[in-house]
């Protein structure tokens, strides 16, 4: 069983939370905010593995909005806190259109040259998957406007080669990317930095399981939904178009 829920949280309910052990996490970003403030919807079990995606709305007009699945019922932990749930187990059919949304931290594996494990295996290191199309591009000689199109079909072309996988056909021409952001935190000691980037556009659905399982969560190994779930990345959500 998962769950779907849209939470909204007032400034009365982040100011509640000052004085706790969360405070550090309040001052160090919105991205780690986010992170605390929605584990506190699972009072019961703070040490849990999470089990649960989210995504904050850019630019809700009261509050903070939220949309949450979750493999447990989230719950409110104070009178300015509003969660709406309901299950979820999203049923679409073969051919239906759908318009798709998903924020993302698109990364890339680079391996170094000549170094590999004791194993003999050579493991990459990740890569901002911008960051590394425009260095590239730069050492290619590119610049300005052919620079930026480098730039953001390294960006499209990480979401296109897993859609698929995730039981989408992406019409041509409608990907829309924009909202490019970095991030960084300081967590227990540890400097953490990563990107993320809004994914819009319209897309055939070419098959119903798959895509039910990828916006569960759950899409096949060799096409995740990107890293840094645990700051409000990686929530795929569609509505189907009429």
């Amino acid at each position: 069983m998962r769950y779907f829920s849209r939470i909204t949280v007032q400034p009365a309910a982040v100011a509640a939370l000052q004085d706790t052990r969360h405070q550090p996490a309040l001052q160090a970003g919105d991205v780690y905010r986010d992170h605390a403030l929605i584990w506190q919807l699972f009072p019961e079990a703070p040490d849990a593995t999470r089990d649960f995606l989210f995504r904050a709305e850019q630019g809700a007009r009261q509050g903070l909005r939220y949309y949450l699945v979750s493999a447990r019922p989230p719950q409110s932990w104070h009178p300015q806190v509003t969660v709406e749930t309901r299950p979820y187990l999203p049923t679409l059919a073969a051919g239906d259109w759908v318009q798709f949304e998903l924020r993302a931290n698109p990364v890339i594996a680079v391996a170094p040259a000549r170094e590999a494990g004791r194993d003999g295996r050579v493991r990459g290191k990740r890569h901002d998957v911008l960051m590394h199309a425009k260095t590239q591009g730069r050492q290619a000689g590119l610049s300005g406007g052919a620079l930026q199109q480098a730039v953001d079909d390294a960006a499209a072309g990480w979401l296109l080669k897993r859609a698929d996988k995730w039981g989408l056909a992406i019409a041509d021409g409608e990907l829309l990317l924009h909202g490019y952001q970095p991030h960084r935190l300081n967590s227990k000691g540890r400097d953490i930095r990563f990107a993320s980037i809004d994914y819009q556009g319209i897309a055939r659905v070419s098959d119903p399981l798959l895509l039910q399982q990828a916006l569960l969560g759950k899409p096949p190994a060799d096409a995740g939904l990107g890293h840094a779930q645990g700051f409000g990345c990686g929530l795929l959500l569609v509505k189907r178009l009429p």
